[in-house]
């Protein structure tokens, strides 16, 4: 009787198991890979025309492995749809997804990837080379399992023990387990440690992600001058990769050298000028340094290259029509919602960016019974519960100002200074909103009113958490959060206070119940934000010890 080794069985693949996704524009070349895929066993195949079909598909059941072309024509490119997917968490971990590409574009699609796929093939490529590629992905993928299912628990301590045993267990797959684990540390705020591993991995061998990460995790503990070397150390050696320059902008604003931070965002985006967020980013800093511009050319970028991405919200194009108004050219505004009304009237958000832009401009051109009939539709909006984003109520704030609308005008600006009452920027653009309208002591009335009873509030209830009296602190907390129901630093102030009173006294259903909706809030405010998860490993904690069963999301 003949015995199966269990390292044999550990590296055994039954490819005729696998459920697999081509996507691929070309009708003769999805055959071509689906016969391809047959070739070793994999039978299970659904096709896809184009990056909607996919997701269409991918919702509605699960993958093992997708093979995706880069160029997927008119729509979204394979680049857009990994970000969608990954981003919008409809394929775990554990599904493989290729990337094909033709040898003309390999360098410049893996230089200026924001997301890596798993591998890349380059046309043409044979069967063998293929399944040889995919085995060795799905091994390793394999060996991660323990770590991916405490990751998306969000088990994270436990994602971290598994790495370790990884390391231990599996020396193949060290680097990408510290690579994982450095991630993780991050996450976590455990930035020393982080520091501490990146350095292990450059001493074994400077890879440019390992230096990155060293480089961040000095960003984070506020080393700003060892993070900037490190950066322009990278980008001598690497000068195509991209993240650094997000990177050295994000340290170069930490050291107040604005200018330094728009030309590294210039460079990254001259390497890769479809990547939304750089452009929105860009955008962003440039309008803040007044090069209008090379705003309008960022905020343009936005929504020409990322008409197809998912980072595009009405928002965006309230950006570049503020730039247009602010440049006097008011035929490009009138031309660009024009262009995207019907995208812009298919959300109250859009709609709400198309009242105030056009309240601007018609309070521009001296047309006043029309930029009142504008921005009674906007006030209308936000009756009826719609936000905008901070920059576009600034603006409605000056146009009710102008009309004359001065209490209406108080009102917007109390309310985004209670929800950014530390953002200096909104202030300042506030303050001169006022000095423009001859009410600069209003304003001054306005402004410290508004931010001094949050800033109070949150500042008493910190302080007294400090001191012990939990009970007190999420009273004040609680109260500031009604005040400024979008502020993500009271938030997460508001979610730290809760656990450590429920650590304090014990279970209280409505206090968990409370923490989950703010922190929930907090992590839509402030994606990505370096407190989140350990207040989520707080939360996860609480509801473990008392036995709360996490309420599924809808």
């Amino acid at each position: 009787m003949s015995t199966v080794s269990a390292d044999t069985r550990e590296s055994f693949i039954d490819y005729a198991e696998l459920r697999a996704l081509v996507v691929e524009d070309s009708s003769g070349m999805r055959d071509a890979l689906r016969l391809t895929l047959s070739n070793f066993g994999i039978t299970r195949i659904q096709l896809a025309g184009n990056a909607a079909e996919a997701i269409f598909q991918v919702r509605n059941k699960p993958y093992d492995f997708i093979l995706c072309d880069f160029n997927l024509g008119d729509g979204r490119d394979g680049q857009q749809l990994l970000e969608e997917l990954r981003h919008g968490n409809l394929i775990p971990l554990e599904t493989v997804f290729i990337m094909v590409t033709a040898e003309s574009y390999y360098e410049k699609v893996v230089a200026t990837a924001e997301l890596a796929p798993d591998d890349y093939m380059i046309k043409p490529f044979s069967a063998e080379v293929l399944s040889s590629r995919l085995a060795g992905i799905l091994l390793r993928k394999r060996a991660f399992g323990a770590v991916y299912r405490h990751f998306m628990a969000q088990e994270l301590d436990a994602a971290i023990d598994a790495c370790d045993a990884l390391i231990r267990s599996k020396p193949k797959y060290v680097v990408d387990a510290l690579r994982f684990k450095g991630e993780l540390l991050v996450t976590l705020g455990r930035f020393e440690e982080a520091e501490a591993l990146y350095q292990q991995v450059i001493s074994m061998r400077a890879i440019p992600w390992a230096r990155l990460g060293l480089a961040r995790s000095l960003h984070l503990q506020k080393k700003d001058d060892a993070a900037e070397k490190e950066l322009r150390d990278v980008l001598e050696q690497a000068p195509e990769m991209v993240a650094a320059y997000d990177l050295l902008s994000d340290v170069c604003l930490a050291n107040k050298d604005a200018a330094a931070a728009q030309d590294a965002l210039e460079i990254g985006v001259s390497i890769s000028a479809k990547t939304v967020r750089r452009q929105q980013k860009l955008g962003d800093l440039a309008h803040t340094n007044g090069d209008l511009e090379t705003a309008r050319t960022a905020f343009s970028n936005v929504l020409e290259k990322g008409r197809h991405s998912i980072f595009v919200t009405p928002a965006d194009f309230g950006n570049l029509c503020r730039v247009q108004v602010e440049q006097g050219d008011l035929k490009g505004v009138d031309d660009t919602l024009k262009k995207n009304k019907s995208t812009l009237q298919a959300s109250p958000e859009g709609k709400l960016v198309m009242a105030v832009t056009q309240g601007m401009v018609h309070t521009r051109t001296g047309n006043l019974q029309a930029a009142a009939k504008a921005l009674d539709e906007a006030s209308a909006l936000r009756t009826s519960g719609t936000r905008g984003e901070a920059r576009l109520m600034l603006d409605l704030a000056g146009a009710c100002m102008t009309n004359g609308r001065h209490g209406e005008a108080d009102g917007i600006v109390a309310e985004v200074a209670r929800n950014a009452h530390d953002s200096e920027a909104l202030l300042t653009k506030a303050r001169k909103i006022y000095d423009e309208a001859g009410r600069g002591e209003a304003g001054a009335a306005v402004l410290a009113s508004a931010t001094s009873d949050v800033r109070t509030l949150n500042n008493e209830g910190v302080v007294l958490a400090q001191r012990g009296d939990f009970k007190t602190a999420v009273d004040k907390l609680l109260t500031a959060c009604g005040e400024a129901p979008f502020n993500p630093r009271i938030m997460m102030n508001a979610v730290w206070v809760i656990l450590k009173y429920i650590d304090q006294v014990g279970m209280d259903e409505a206090m968990i119940e409370a923490a989950r909706q703010h922190l929930a809030e907090a992590e839509r405010q402030a994606p990505g934000h370096p407190r989140i998860a350990g207040l989520r490993r707080h939360l996860k904690d609480v509801e473990g010890r008392f036995g709360i069963q996490r309420k599924a999301a809808g």
